[in-house]
């Protein structure tokens, strides 16, 4: 997976419907073989017969199980290209996956110090830099509530975003490039924080439940962009090691 440092300018062109911020983001190109491909696809139809198993059984019709793992697949290969980049920039070993333990259909990352990352990812039609920059219709940096007001073992401490450039339809194929983009996100005091973070009920598009669930979320034009998100990591105590390419 090959990454590279953007800047969204959402005043260039000039225009009224924008916010006037300028974000950093990463864009992040997944090159295709059949074999990553086959890797993906076995992966998300593992996690989609986790989240879904009554959906996901040997009767499936080819349709209807086509579509569970482009549901899944999309988190999955999220949840990928910010483990890579992590590991990429701070050192082999100081991103992990998490083990999926229940139905919630979110990914999560774990550093080593302890602390987490709640993945979560979205397929703006009208393309990224309209999720990022409309003033209107700003989309959303999301966490479940539990996650931040009823402290658990599953209590997270940043929530970072995803945008795809490529529909989900076109994520396993072979004859088109996966493009996405780590957007930032917001850490958990930013979510608690009353004068950029809300309430809403939602189902949220990468939930493999398909459940309306109450959410806490900040919008993208409040939350941190990578550069922020990199200052986080400096804050924790994490030096860069490498370069990203």
């Amino acid at each position: 997976m090959g990454f590279l440092y953007e800047r969204i300018n959402c005043q260039d062109p000039p225009s009224c419907f924008n916010t006037s911020r300028v974000h950093t983001v990463i864009k992040a190109t997944l090159n295709k073989t059949p074999t990553v491909v086959e890797n993906f696809r076995n992966k998300a139809w593992l996690l989609a017969a986790k989240v879904n198993p009554h959906k996901a059984n040997n009767s499936t019709n080819k349709r209807d199980k086509e579509r569970l793992i482009l549901d899944a697949v999309g988190g999955l290969m999220a949840e990928s290209a910010w483990l890579l980049y992590v590991n990429r920039l701070y050192g082999e070993g100081t991103a992990s996956h998490t083990e999926f333990v229940n139905a919630s259909g979110q990914i999560d990352i774990q550093l080593s110090n302890g602390k987490s990352i709640e993945i979560r990812s979205s397929f703006p039609r009208n393309g990224v830099k309209f999720a990022v920059c409309s003033e209107s219709y700003n989309f959303k940096n999301i966490c479940k509530y539990d996650n931040v007001y009823k402290p658990s073992e599953i209590d997270k401490d940043f929530f970072g975003s995803v945008l795809f450039e490529t529909p989900k339809e076109h994520l396993l194929n072979l004859e088109k490039e996966t493009v996405l983009y780590l957007i930032g996100g917001s850490t958990k005091a930013m979510m608690q924080n009353e004068n950029i973070a809300f309430n809403t009920s939602l189902v949220a598009e990468d939930d493999l439940t398909e459940t309306k669930t109450n959410y806490r979320v900040v919008y993208l034009k409040d939350a941190l962009d990578m550069e922020g998100f990199e200052c986080y990591m400096d804050s924790l105590g994490f030096k860069k090691t490498g370069i990203l390419s």
